[in-house]
Order: C-alpha cells, then structure tokens, then sequence
C-alpha cells in the first residue's frame, strides 16, 4: 500500500478515534471504549473508510504501542513491594488461571461434546490484555490494592497463558489429526519462550538502567526528559525487532526491561521517564485501540452463535469465581475479591498472537471454528471489558483523577 495513503488512514484515525473517545467520556465511559466503537464504525466491516488492505500496514503501530504499555507495566512492578506480596499475587494468579481453564473447558466439552475443542479453547481464555487495564488505570489515576493487584498480576497471566496454550495447543492438534503428543511442543517450546523472553528483557533493562546511572542522571534536569524518551523508546523498539527475530513473547520483553530498570532508579528518574512516556503516547493510544476496533466485525458474532456466547460467560465465572478464590485464601481485602476479577476481563493482544498460531497447525475447517468463536469473544471483551475494569476501580474507590 502507497505510504501517503497509510498517512491519510493515521489521520482518519487519530481525528475520529480522538472525536469518539470524548463523546463516549460525556456518558461516564472510559476513553478507551470510544476508540475501539470508533474503529469498528470506520473500519472495512463498518462503514469501509479505511479498507481491510491498511490493517497489515497499520500493525506495526499496534506492536508499538503495545509494547510501550508492557514496558510500563513492567515499570510499576517494585521488587520491595512485589516481594511483600508475592504469595498472594501467585495464589491469585493461578487459581485465576486455573478456575478459568476448568470451567471453560468442562462447559465446553459439555455443550458440544468435542474435546479438541474444550482443549483449544480453554487454552485461549486464560490471558487478559495488558493495554486497556494501563491505560484505564492511567486515566483515573488510581491508586489502592485492587490497582495494586491488576497490574502484577496481567503481566503474571500472560506468563502462565504462555504455558497453558503451548500443551493445551498441543493436545488439541493431536486429537484432530491423530498424532502423538509432543513434549517439546507442548511444553519445552512454551518454558522456552517464557524463559528466554525474561533473560532478554533483564540483560536490556541492566543496559538501560546502566546507561541512565553513568550517563543521564549526571544531565541538568532540563535534559534529562528528552533523554530518557529517546532511550526507553529506543530499547523499546529494540526489542520488538528481537521478539520479531528470535520469536520471543512481545509483552514479556519490554514488560522485563521496565521491571529491571524501574528497580534500578531512584523516584525522581521513575517520574520523569514515566512523565516522558505518558506525554510522547497519548496519540499513540489513541491509534492502537482504534486500530484494533478496525479489525472486528459485528458479523463474526452472529456466525459464531451460541457457542461463543457460551465461551463469553464461562470465561467471565471462570476470572472471576478463580480471582475471587485466590483473594479469599490468601486473606486479601474485600474490595480485592470484589472488583479484580472484574478487572481482569479485556481480551486481544497476546490472546490475538496465540490464535494465529493456532489456525497455522489446525486444518482449514477447524481453525474457522475457533477463530470466529474467539474474534467473537475479543470484540465482546474489547468492549464491556474497559467498562468493567473503570466500574470496578471506581466502586472500589481508587480514582484519583
């Protein structure tokens, strides 16, 4: 596609997702629902202003911004107040996880008597999306312990999501076309990626937090801004070349960058970098969710019919009955039970990654099943899930804006 007609679809999108964000703000909606509404209304399955053919050419945008937002919520995971909470982040973390999975995957099974697809399925329901959590919290400011939980723990399910979908991925192939169960697929490849995102995103984050202990802290103030964004979004875009590359998580890498350097500056660098992102991606955001709404289509809904609708409900009991479980045994407080499962529905980003590597091994017929079923359920989520994660915060009294 002609760069200057790229161009002129930023602009359409900028103008438009900008315009919709405000108007859904004047009914007491998050921003991040008018950008996506603005997407789907605009887009090819829409009223077809910006055309199927751009979506490719636009989804390097999308790896941006999606990779800034993990960097960011990297940034906020302090090791002194992880530490104090790991035990309970865990717990909730896997009996989030695990509730989610036996529940979609019984309920499935159940409806429609296929065990590839309960496998396949279930697989795909653990992960939450990172984006419109941060950029919720963000615009309310918020501050309190259901905050304090959501933003450790979204990065902690993208982990777990990792392994989970890797041997349940596997399962699923074996029992459609009859091969044997692969270790090294189902579980060394997942562990591996896991692995090696990690260590990649902690040797770049020492090398970030290197260079602004012996070279940027001893900068006057003034300059200090302008440094910080053009080194953190230089290693940002960095790693999204690396996990491109060597086929790393494109969460995991910059989320490990922000949590290594976050621990390795003092709090006046964490605020000016932090200040310096937030201005420079205002835009940004509004591109990416925007972008996002473009590629989903009212129609895949009515194709997918009950069975997606069954998949929506059991993945929202499963998050929230597991969230609540693990808040309960670990003694959290009760705006905690109440309000994170909530918070934790959104779905896209890695669920996204995960389903087109999915339809790549599965035959024709069976991937689109699964993928009108799951493309159903993420403009569901895309939708209610800002709405819901803006509701829980607030009725736990956490906004600050």
């Amino acid at each position: 596609m002609d760069v200057y007609q790229v161009l002129l679809y930023l602009s359409v999108i900028l103008l438009v997702g900008f315009l919709f964000g405000k108007i859904v703000e004047k009914f007491k909606l998050p921003d991040v629902t008018g950008y996506i509404l603005a997407g789907v209304i605009i887009g090819p399955y829409g009223l077809n202003i910006v055309s199927v053919a751009a979506l490719d050419a636009l989804g390097i945008i999308t790896s941006i911004v999606l990779s800034i937002i993990a960097y960011q919520i990297g940034a906020e995971l302090f090791l002194p107040i992880i530490k104090k909470n790991a035990g309970k982040l865990v717990v909730i973390t896997l009996f989030h996880a695990l509730l989610t999975v036996i529940i979609v995957f019984v309920g499935i099974y159940f409806f429609t008597q296929e065990l590839w697809l309960a496998f396949a399925l279930s697989g795909l329901a653990v992960a939450s999306a990172p984006a419109p959590i941060m950029q919720i919290v963000k615009k309310l400011k918020a501050k309190g312990p259901v905050k304090g939980t959501i933003i450790p723990v979204v990065g902690l399910l993208d982990i777990v999501a990792v392994v989970i979908f890797g041997l349940f991925a596997s399962i699923a192939l074996s029992l459609v076309d009859g091969s044997p169960i692969s270790v090294q697929n189902a579980l060394i490849m997942p562990l591996y990626e896991v692995a090696l995102s990690i260590i990649v995103g902690a040797v770049l984050g020492l090398l970030l937090g290197f260079s602004s202990k012996f070279y940027i802290e001893k900068l006057p103030k003034k300059d200090r801004y302008i440094a910080y964004l053009a080194l953190i979004l230089a290693f940002i875009l960095g790693s999204i070349w690396i996990a491109e590359r060597a086929h790393l998580s494109l969460i995991l890498v910059p989320l490990t960058i922000g949590m290594v350097f976050t621990n390795f500056i003092d709090k006046e660098t964490y605020i000016i970098q932090n200040a310096a992102l937030n201005n420079f991606g205002g835009p940004f955001v509004i591109l990416f969710f925007t972008i996002a709404g473009l590629a989903l289509s009212p129609q895949v809904m009515l194709d997918a019919g009950l069975i997606a609708l069954v998949f929506i409900v059991l993945r929202i009991i499963g998050k929230i009955s597991g969230t609540y479980l693990g808040a309960t045994l670990t003694r959290c407080p009760t705006v905690v039970r109440k309000y994170t499962g909530l918070s934790l529905l959104p779905q896209a980003g890695i669920t996204i990654g995960m389903l087109i590597a999915l339809s790549a091994v599965l035959p024709d017929q069976e991937t689109q099943l699964v993928q009108t079923i799951v493309l159903s359920s993420i403009l569901i989520f895309q939708i209610i899930g800002p709405i819901l994660t803006q509701y829980s915060l607030e009725k736990a009294q956490e906004v600050r804006r």
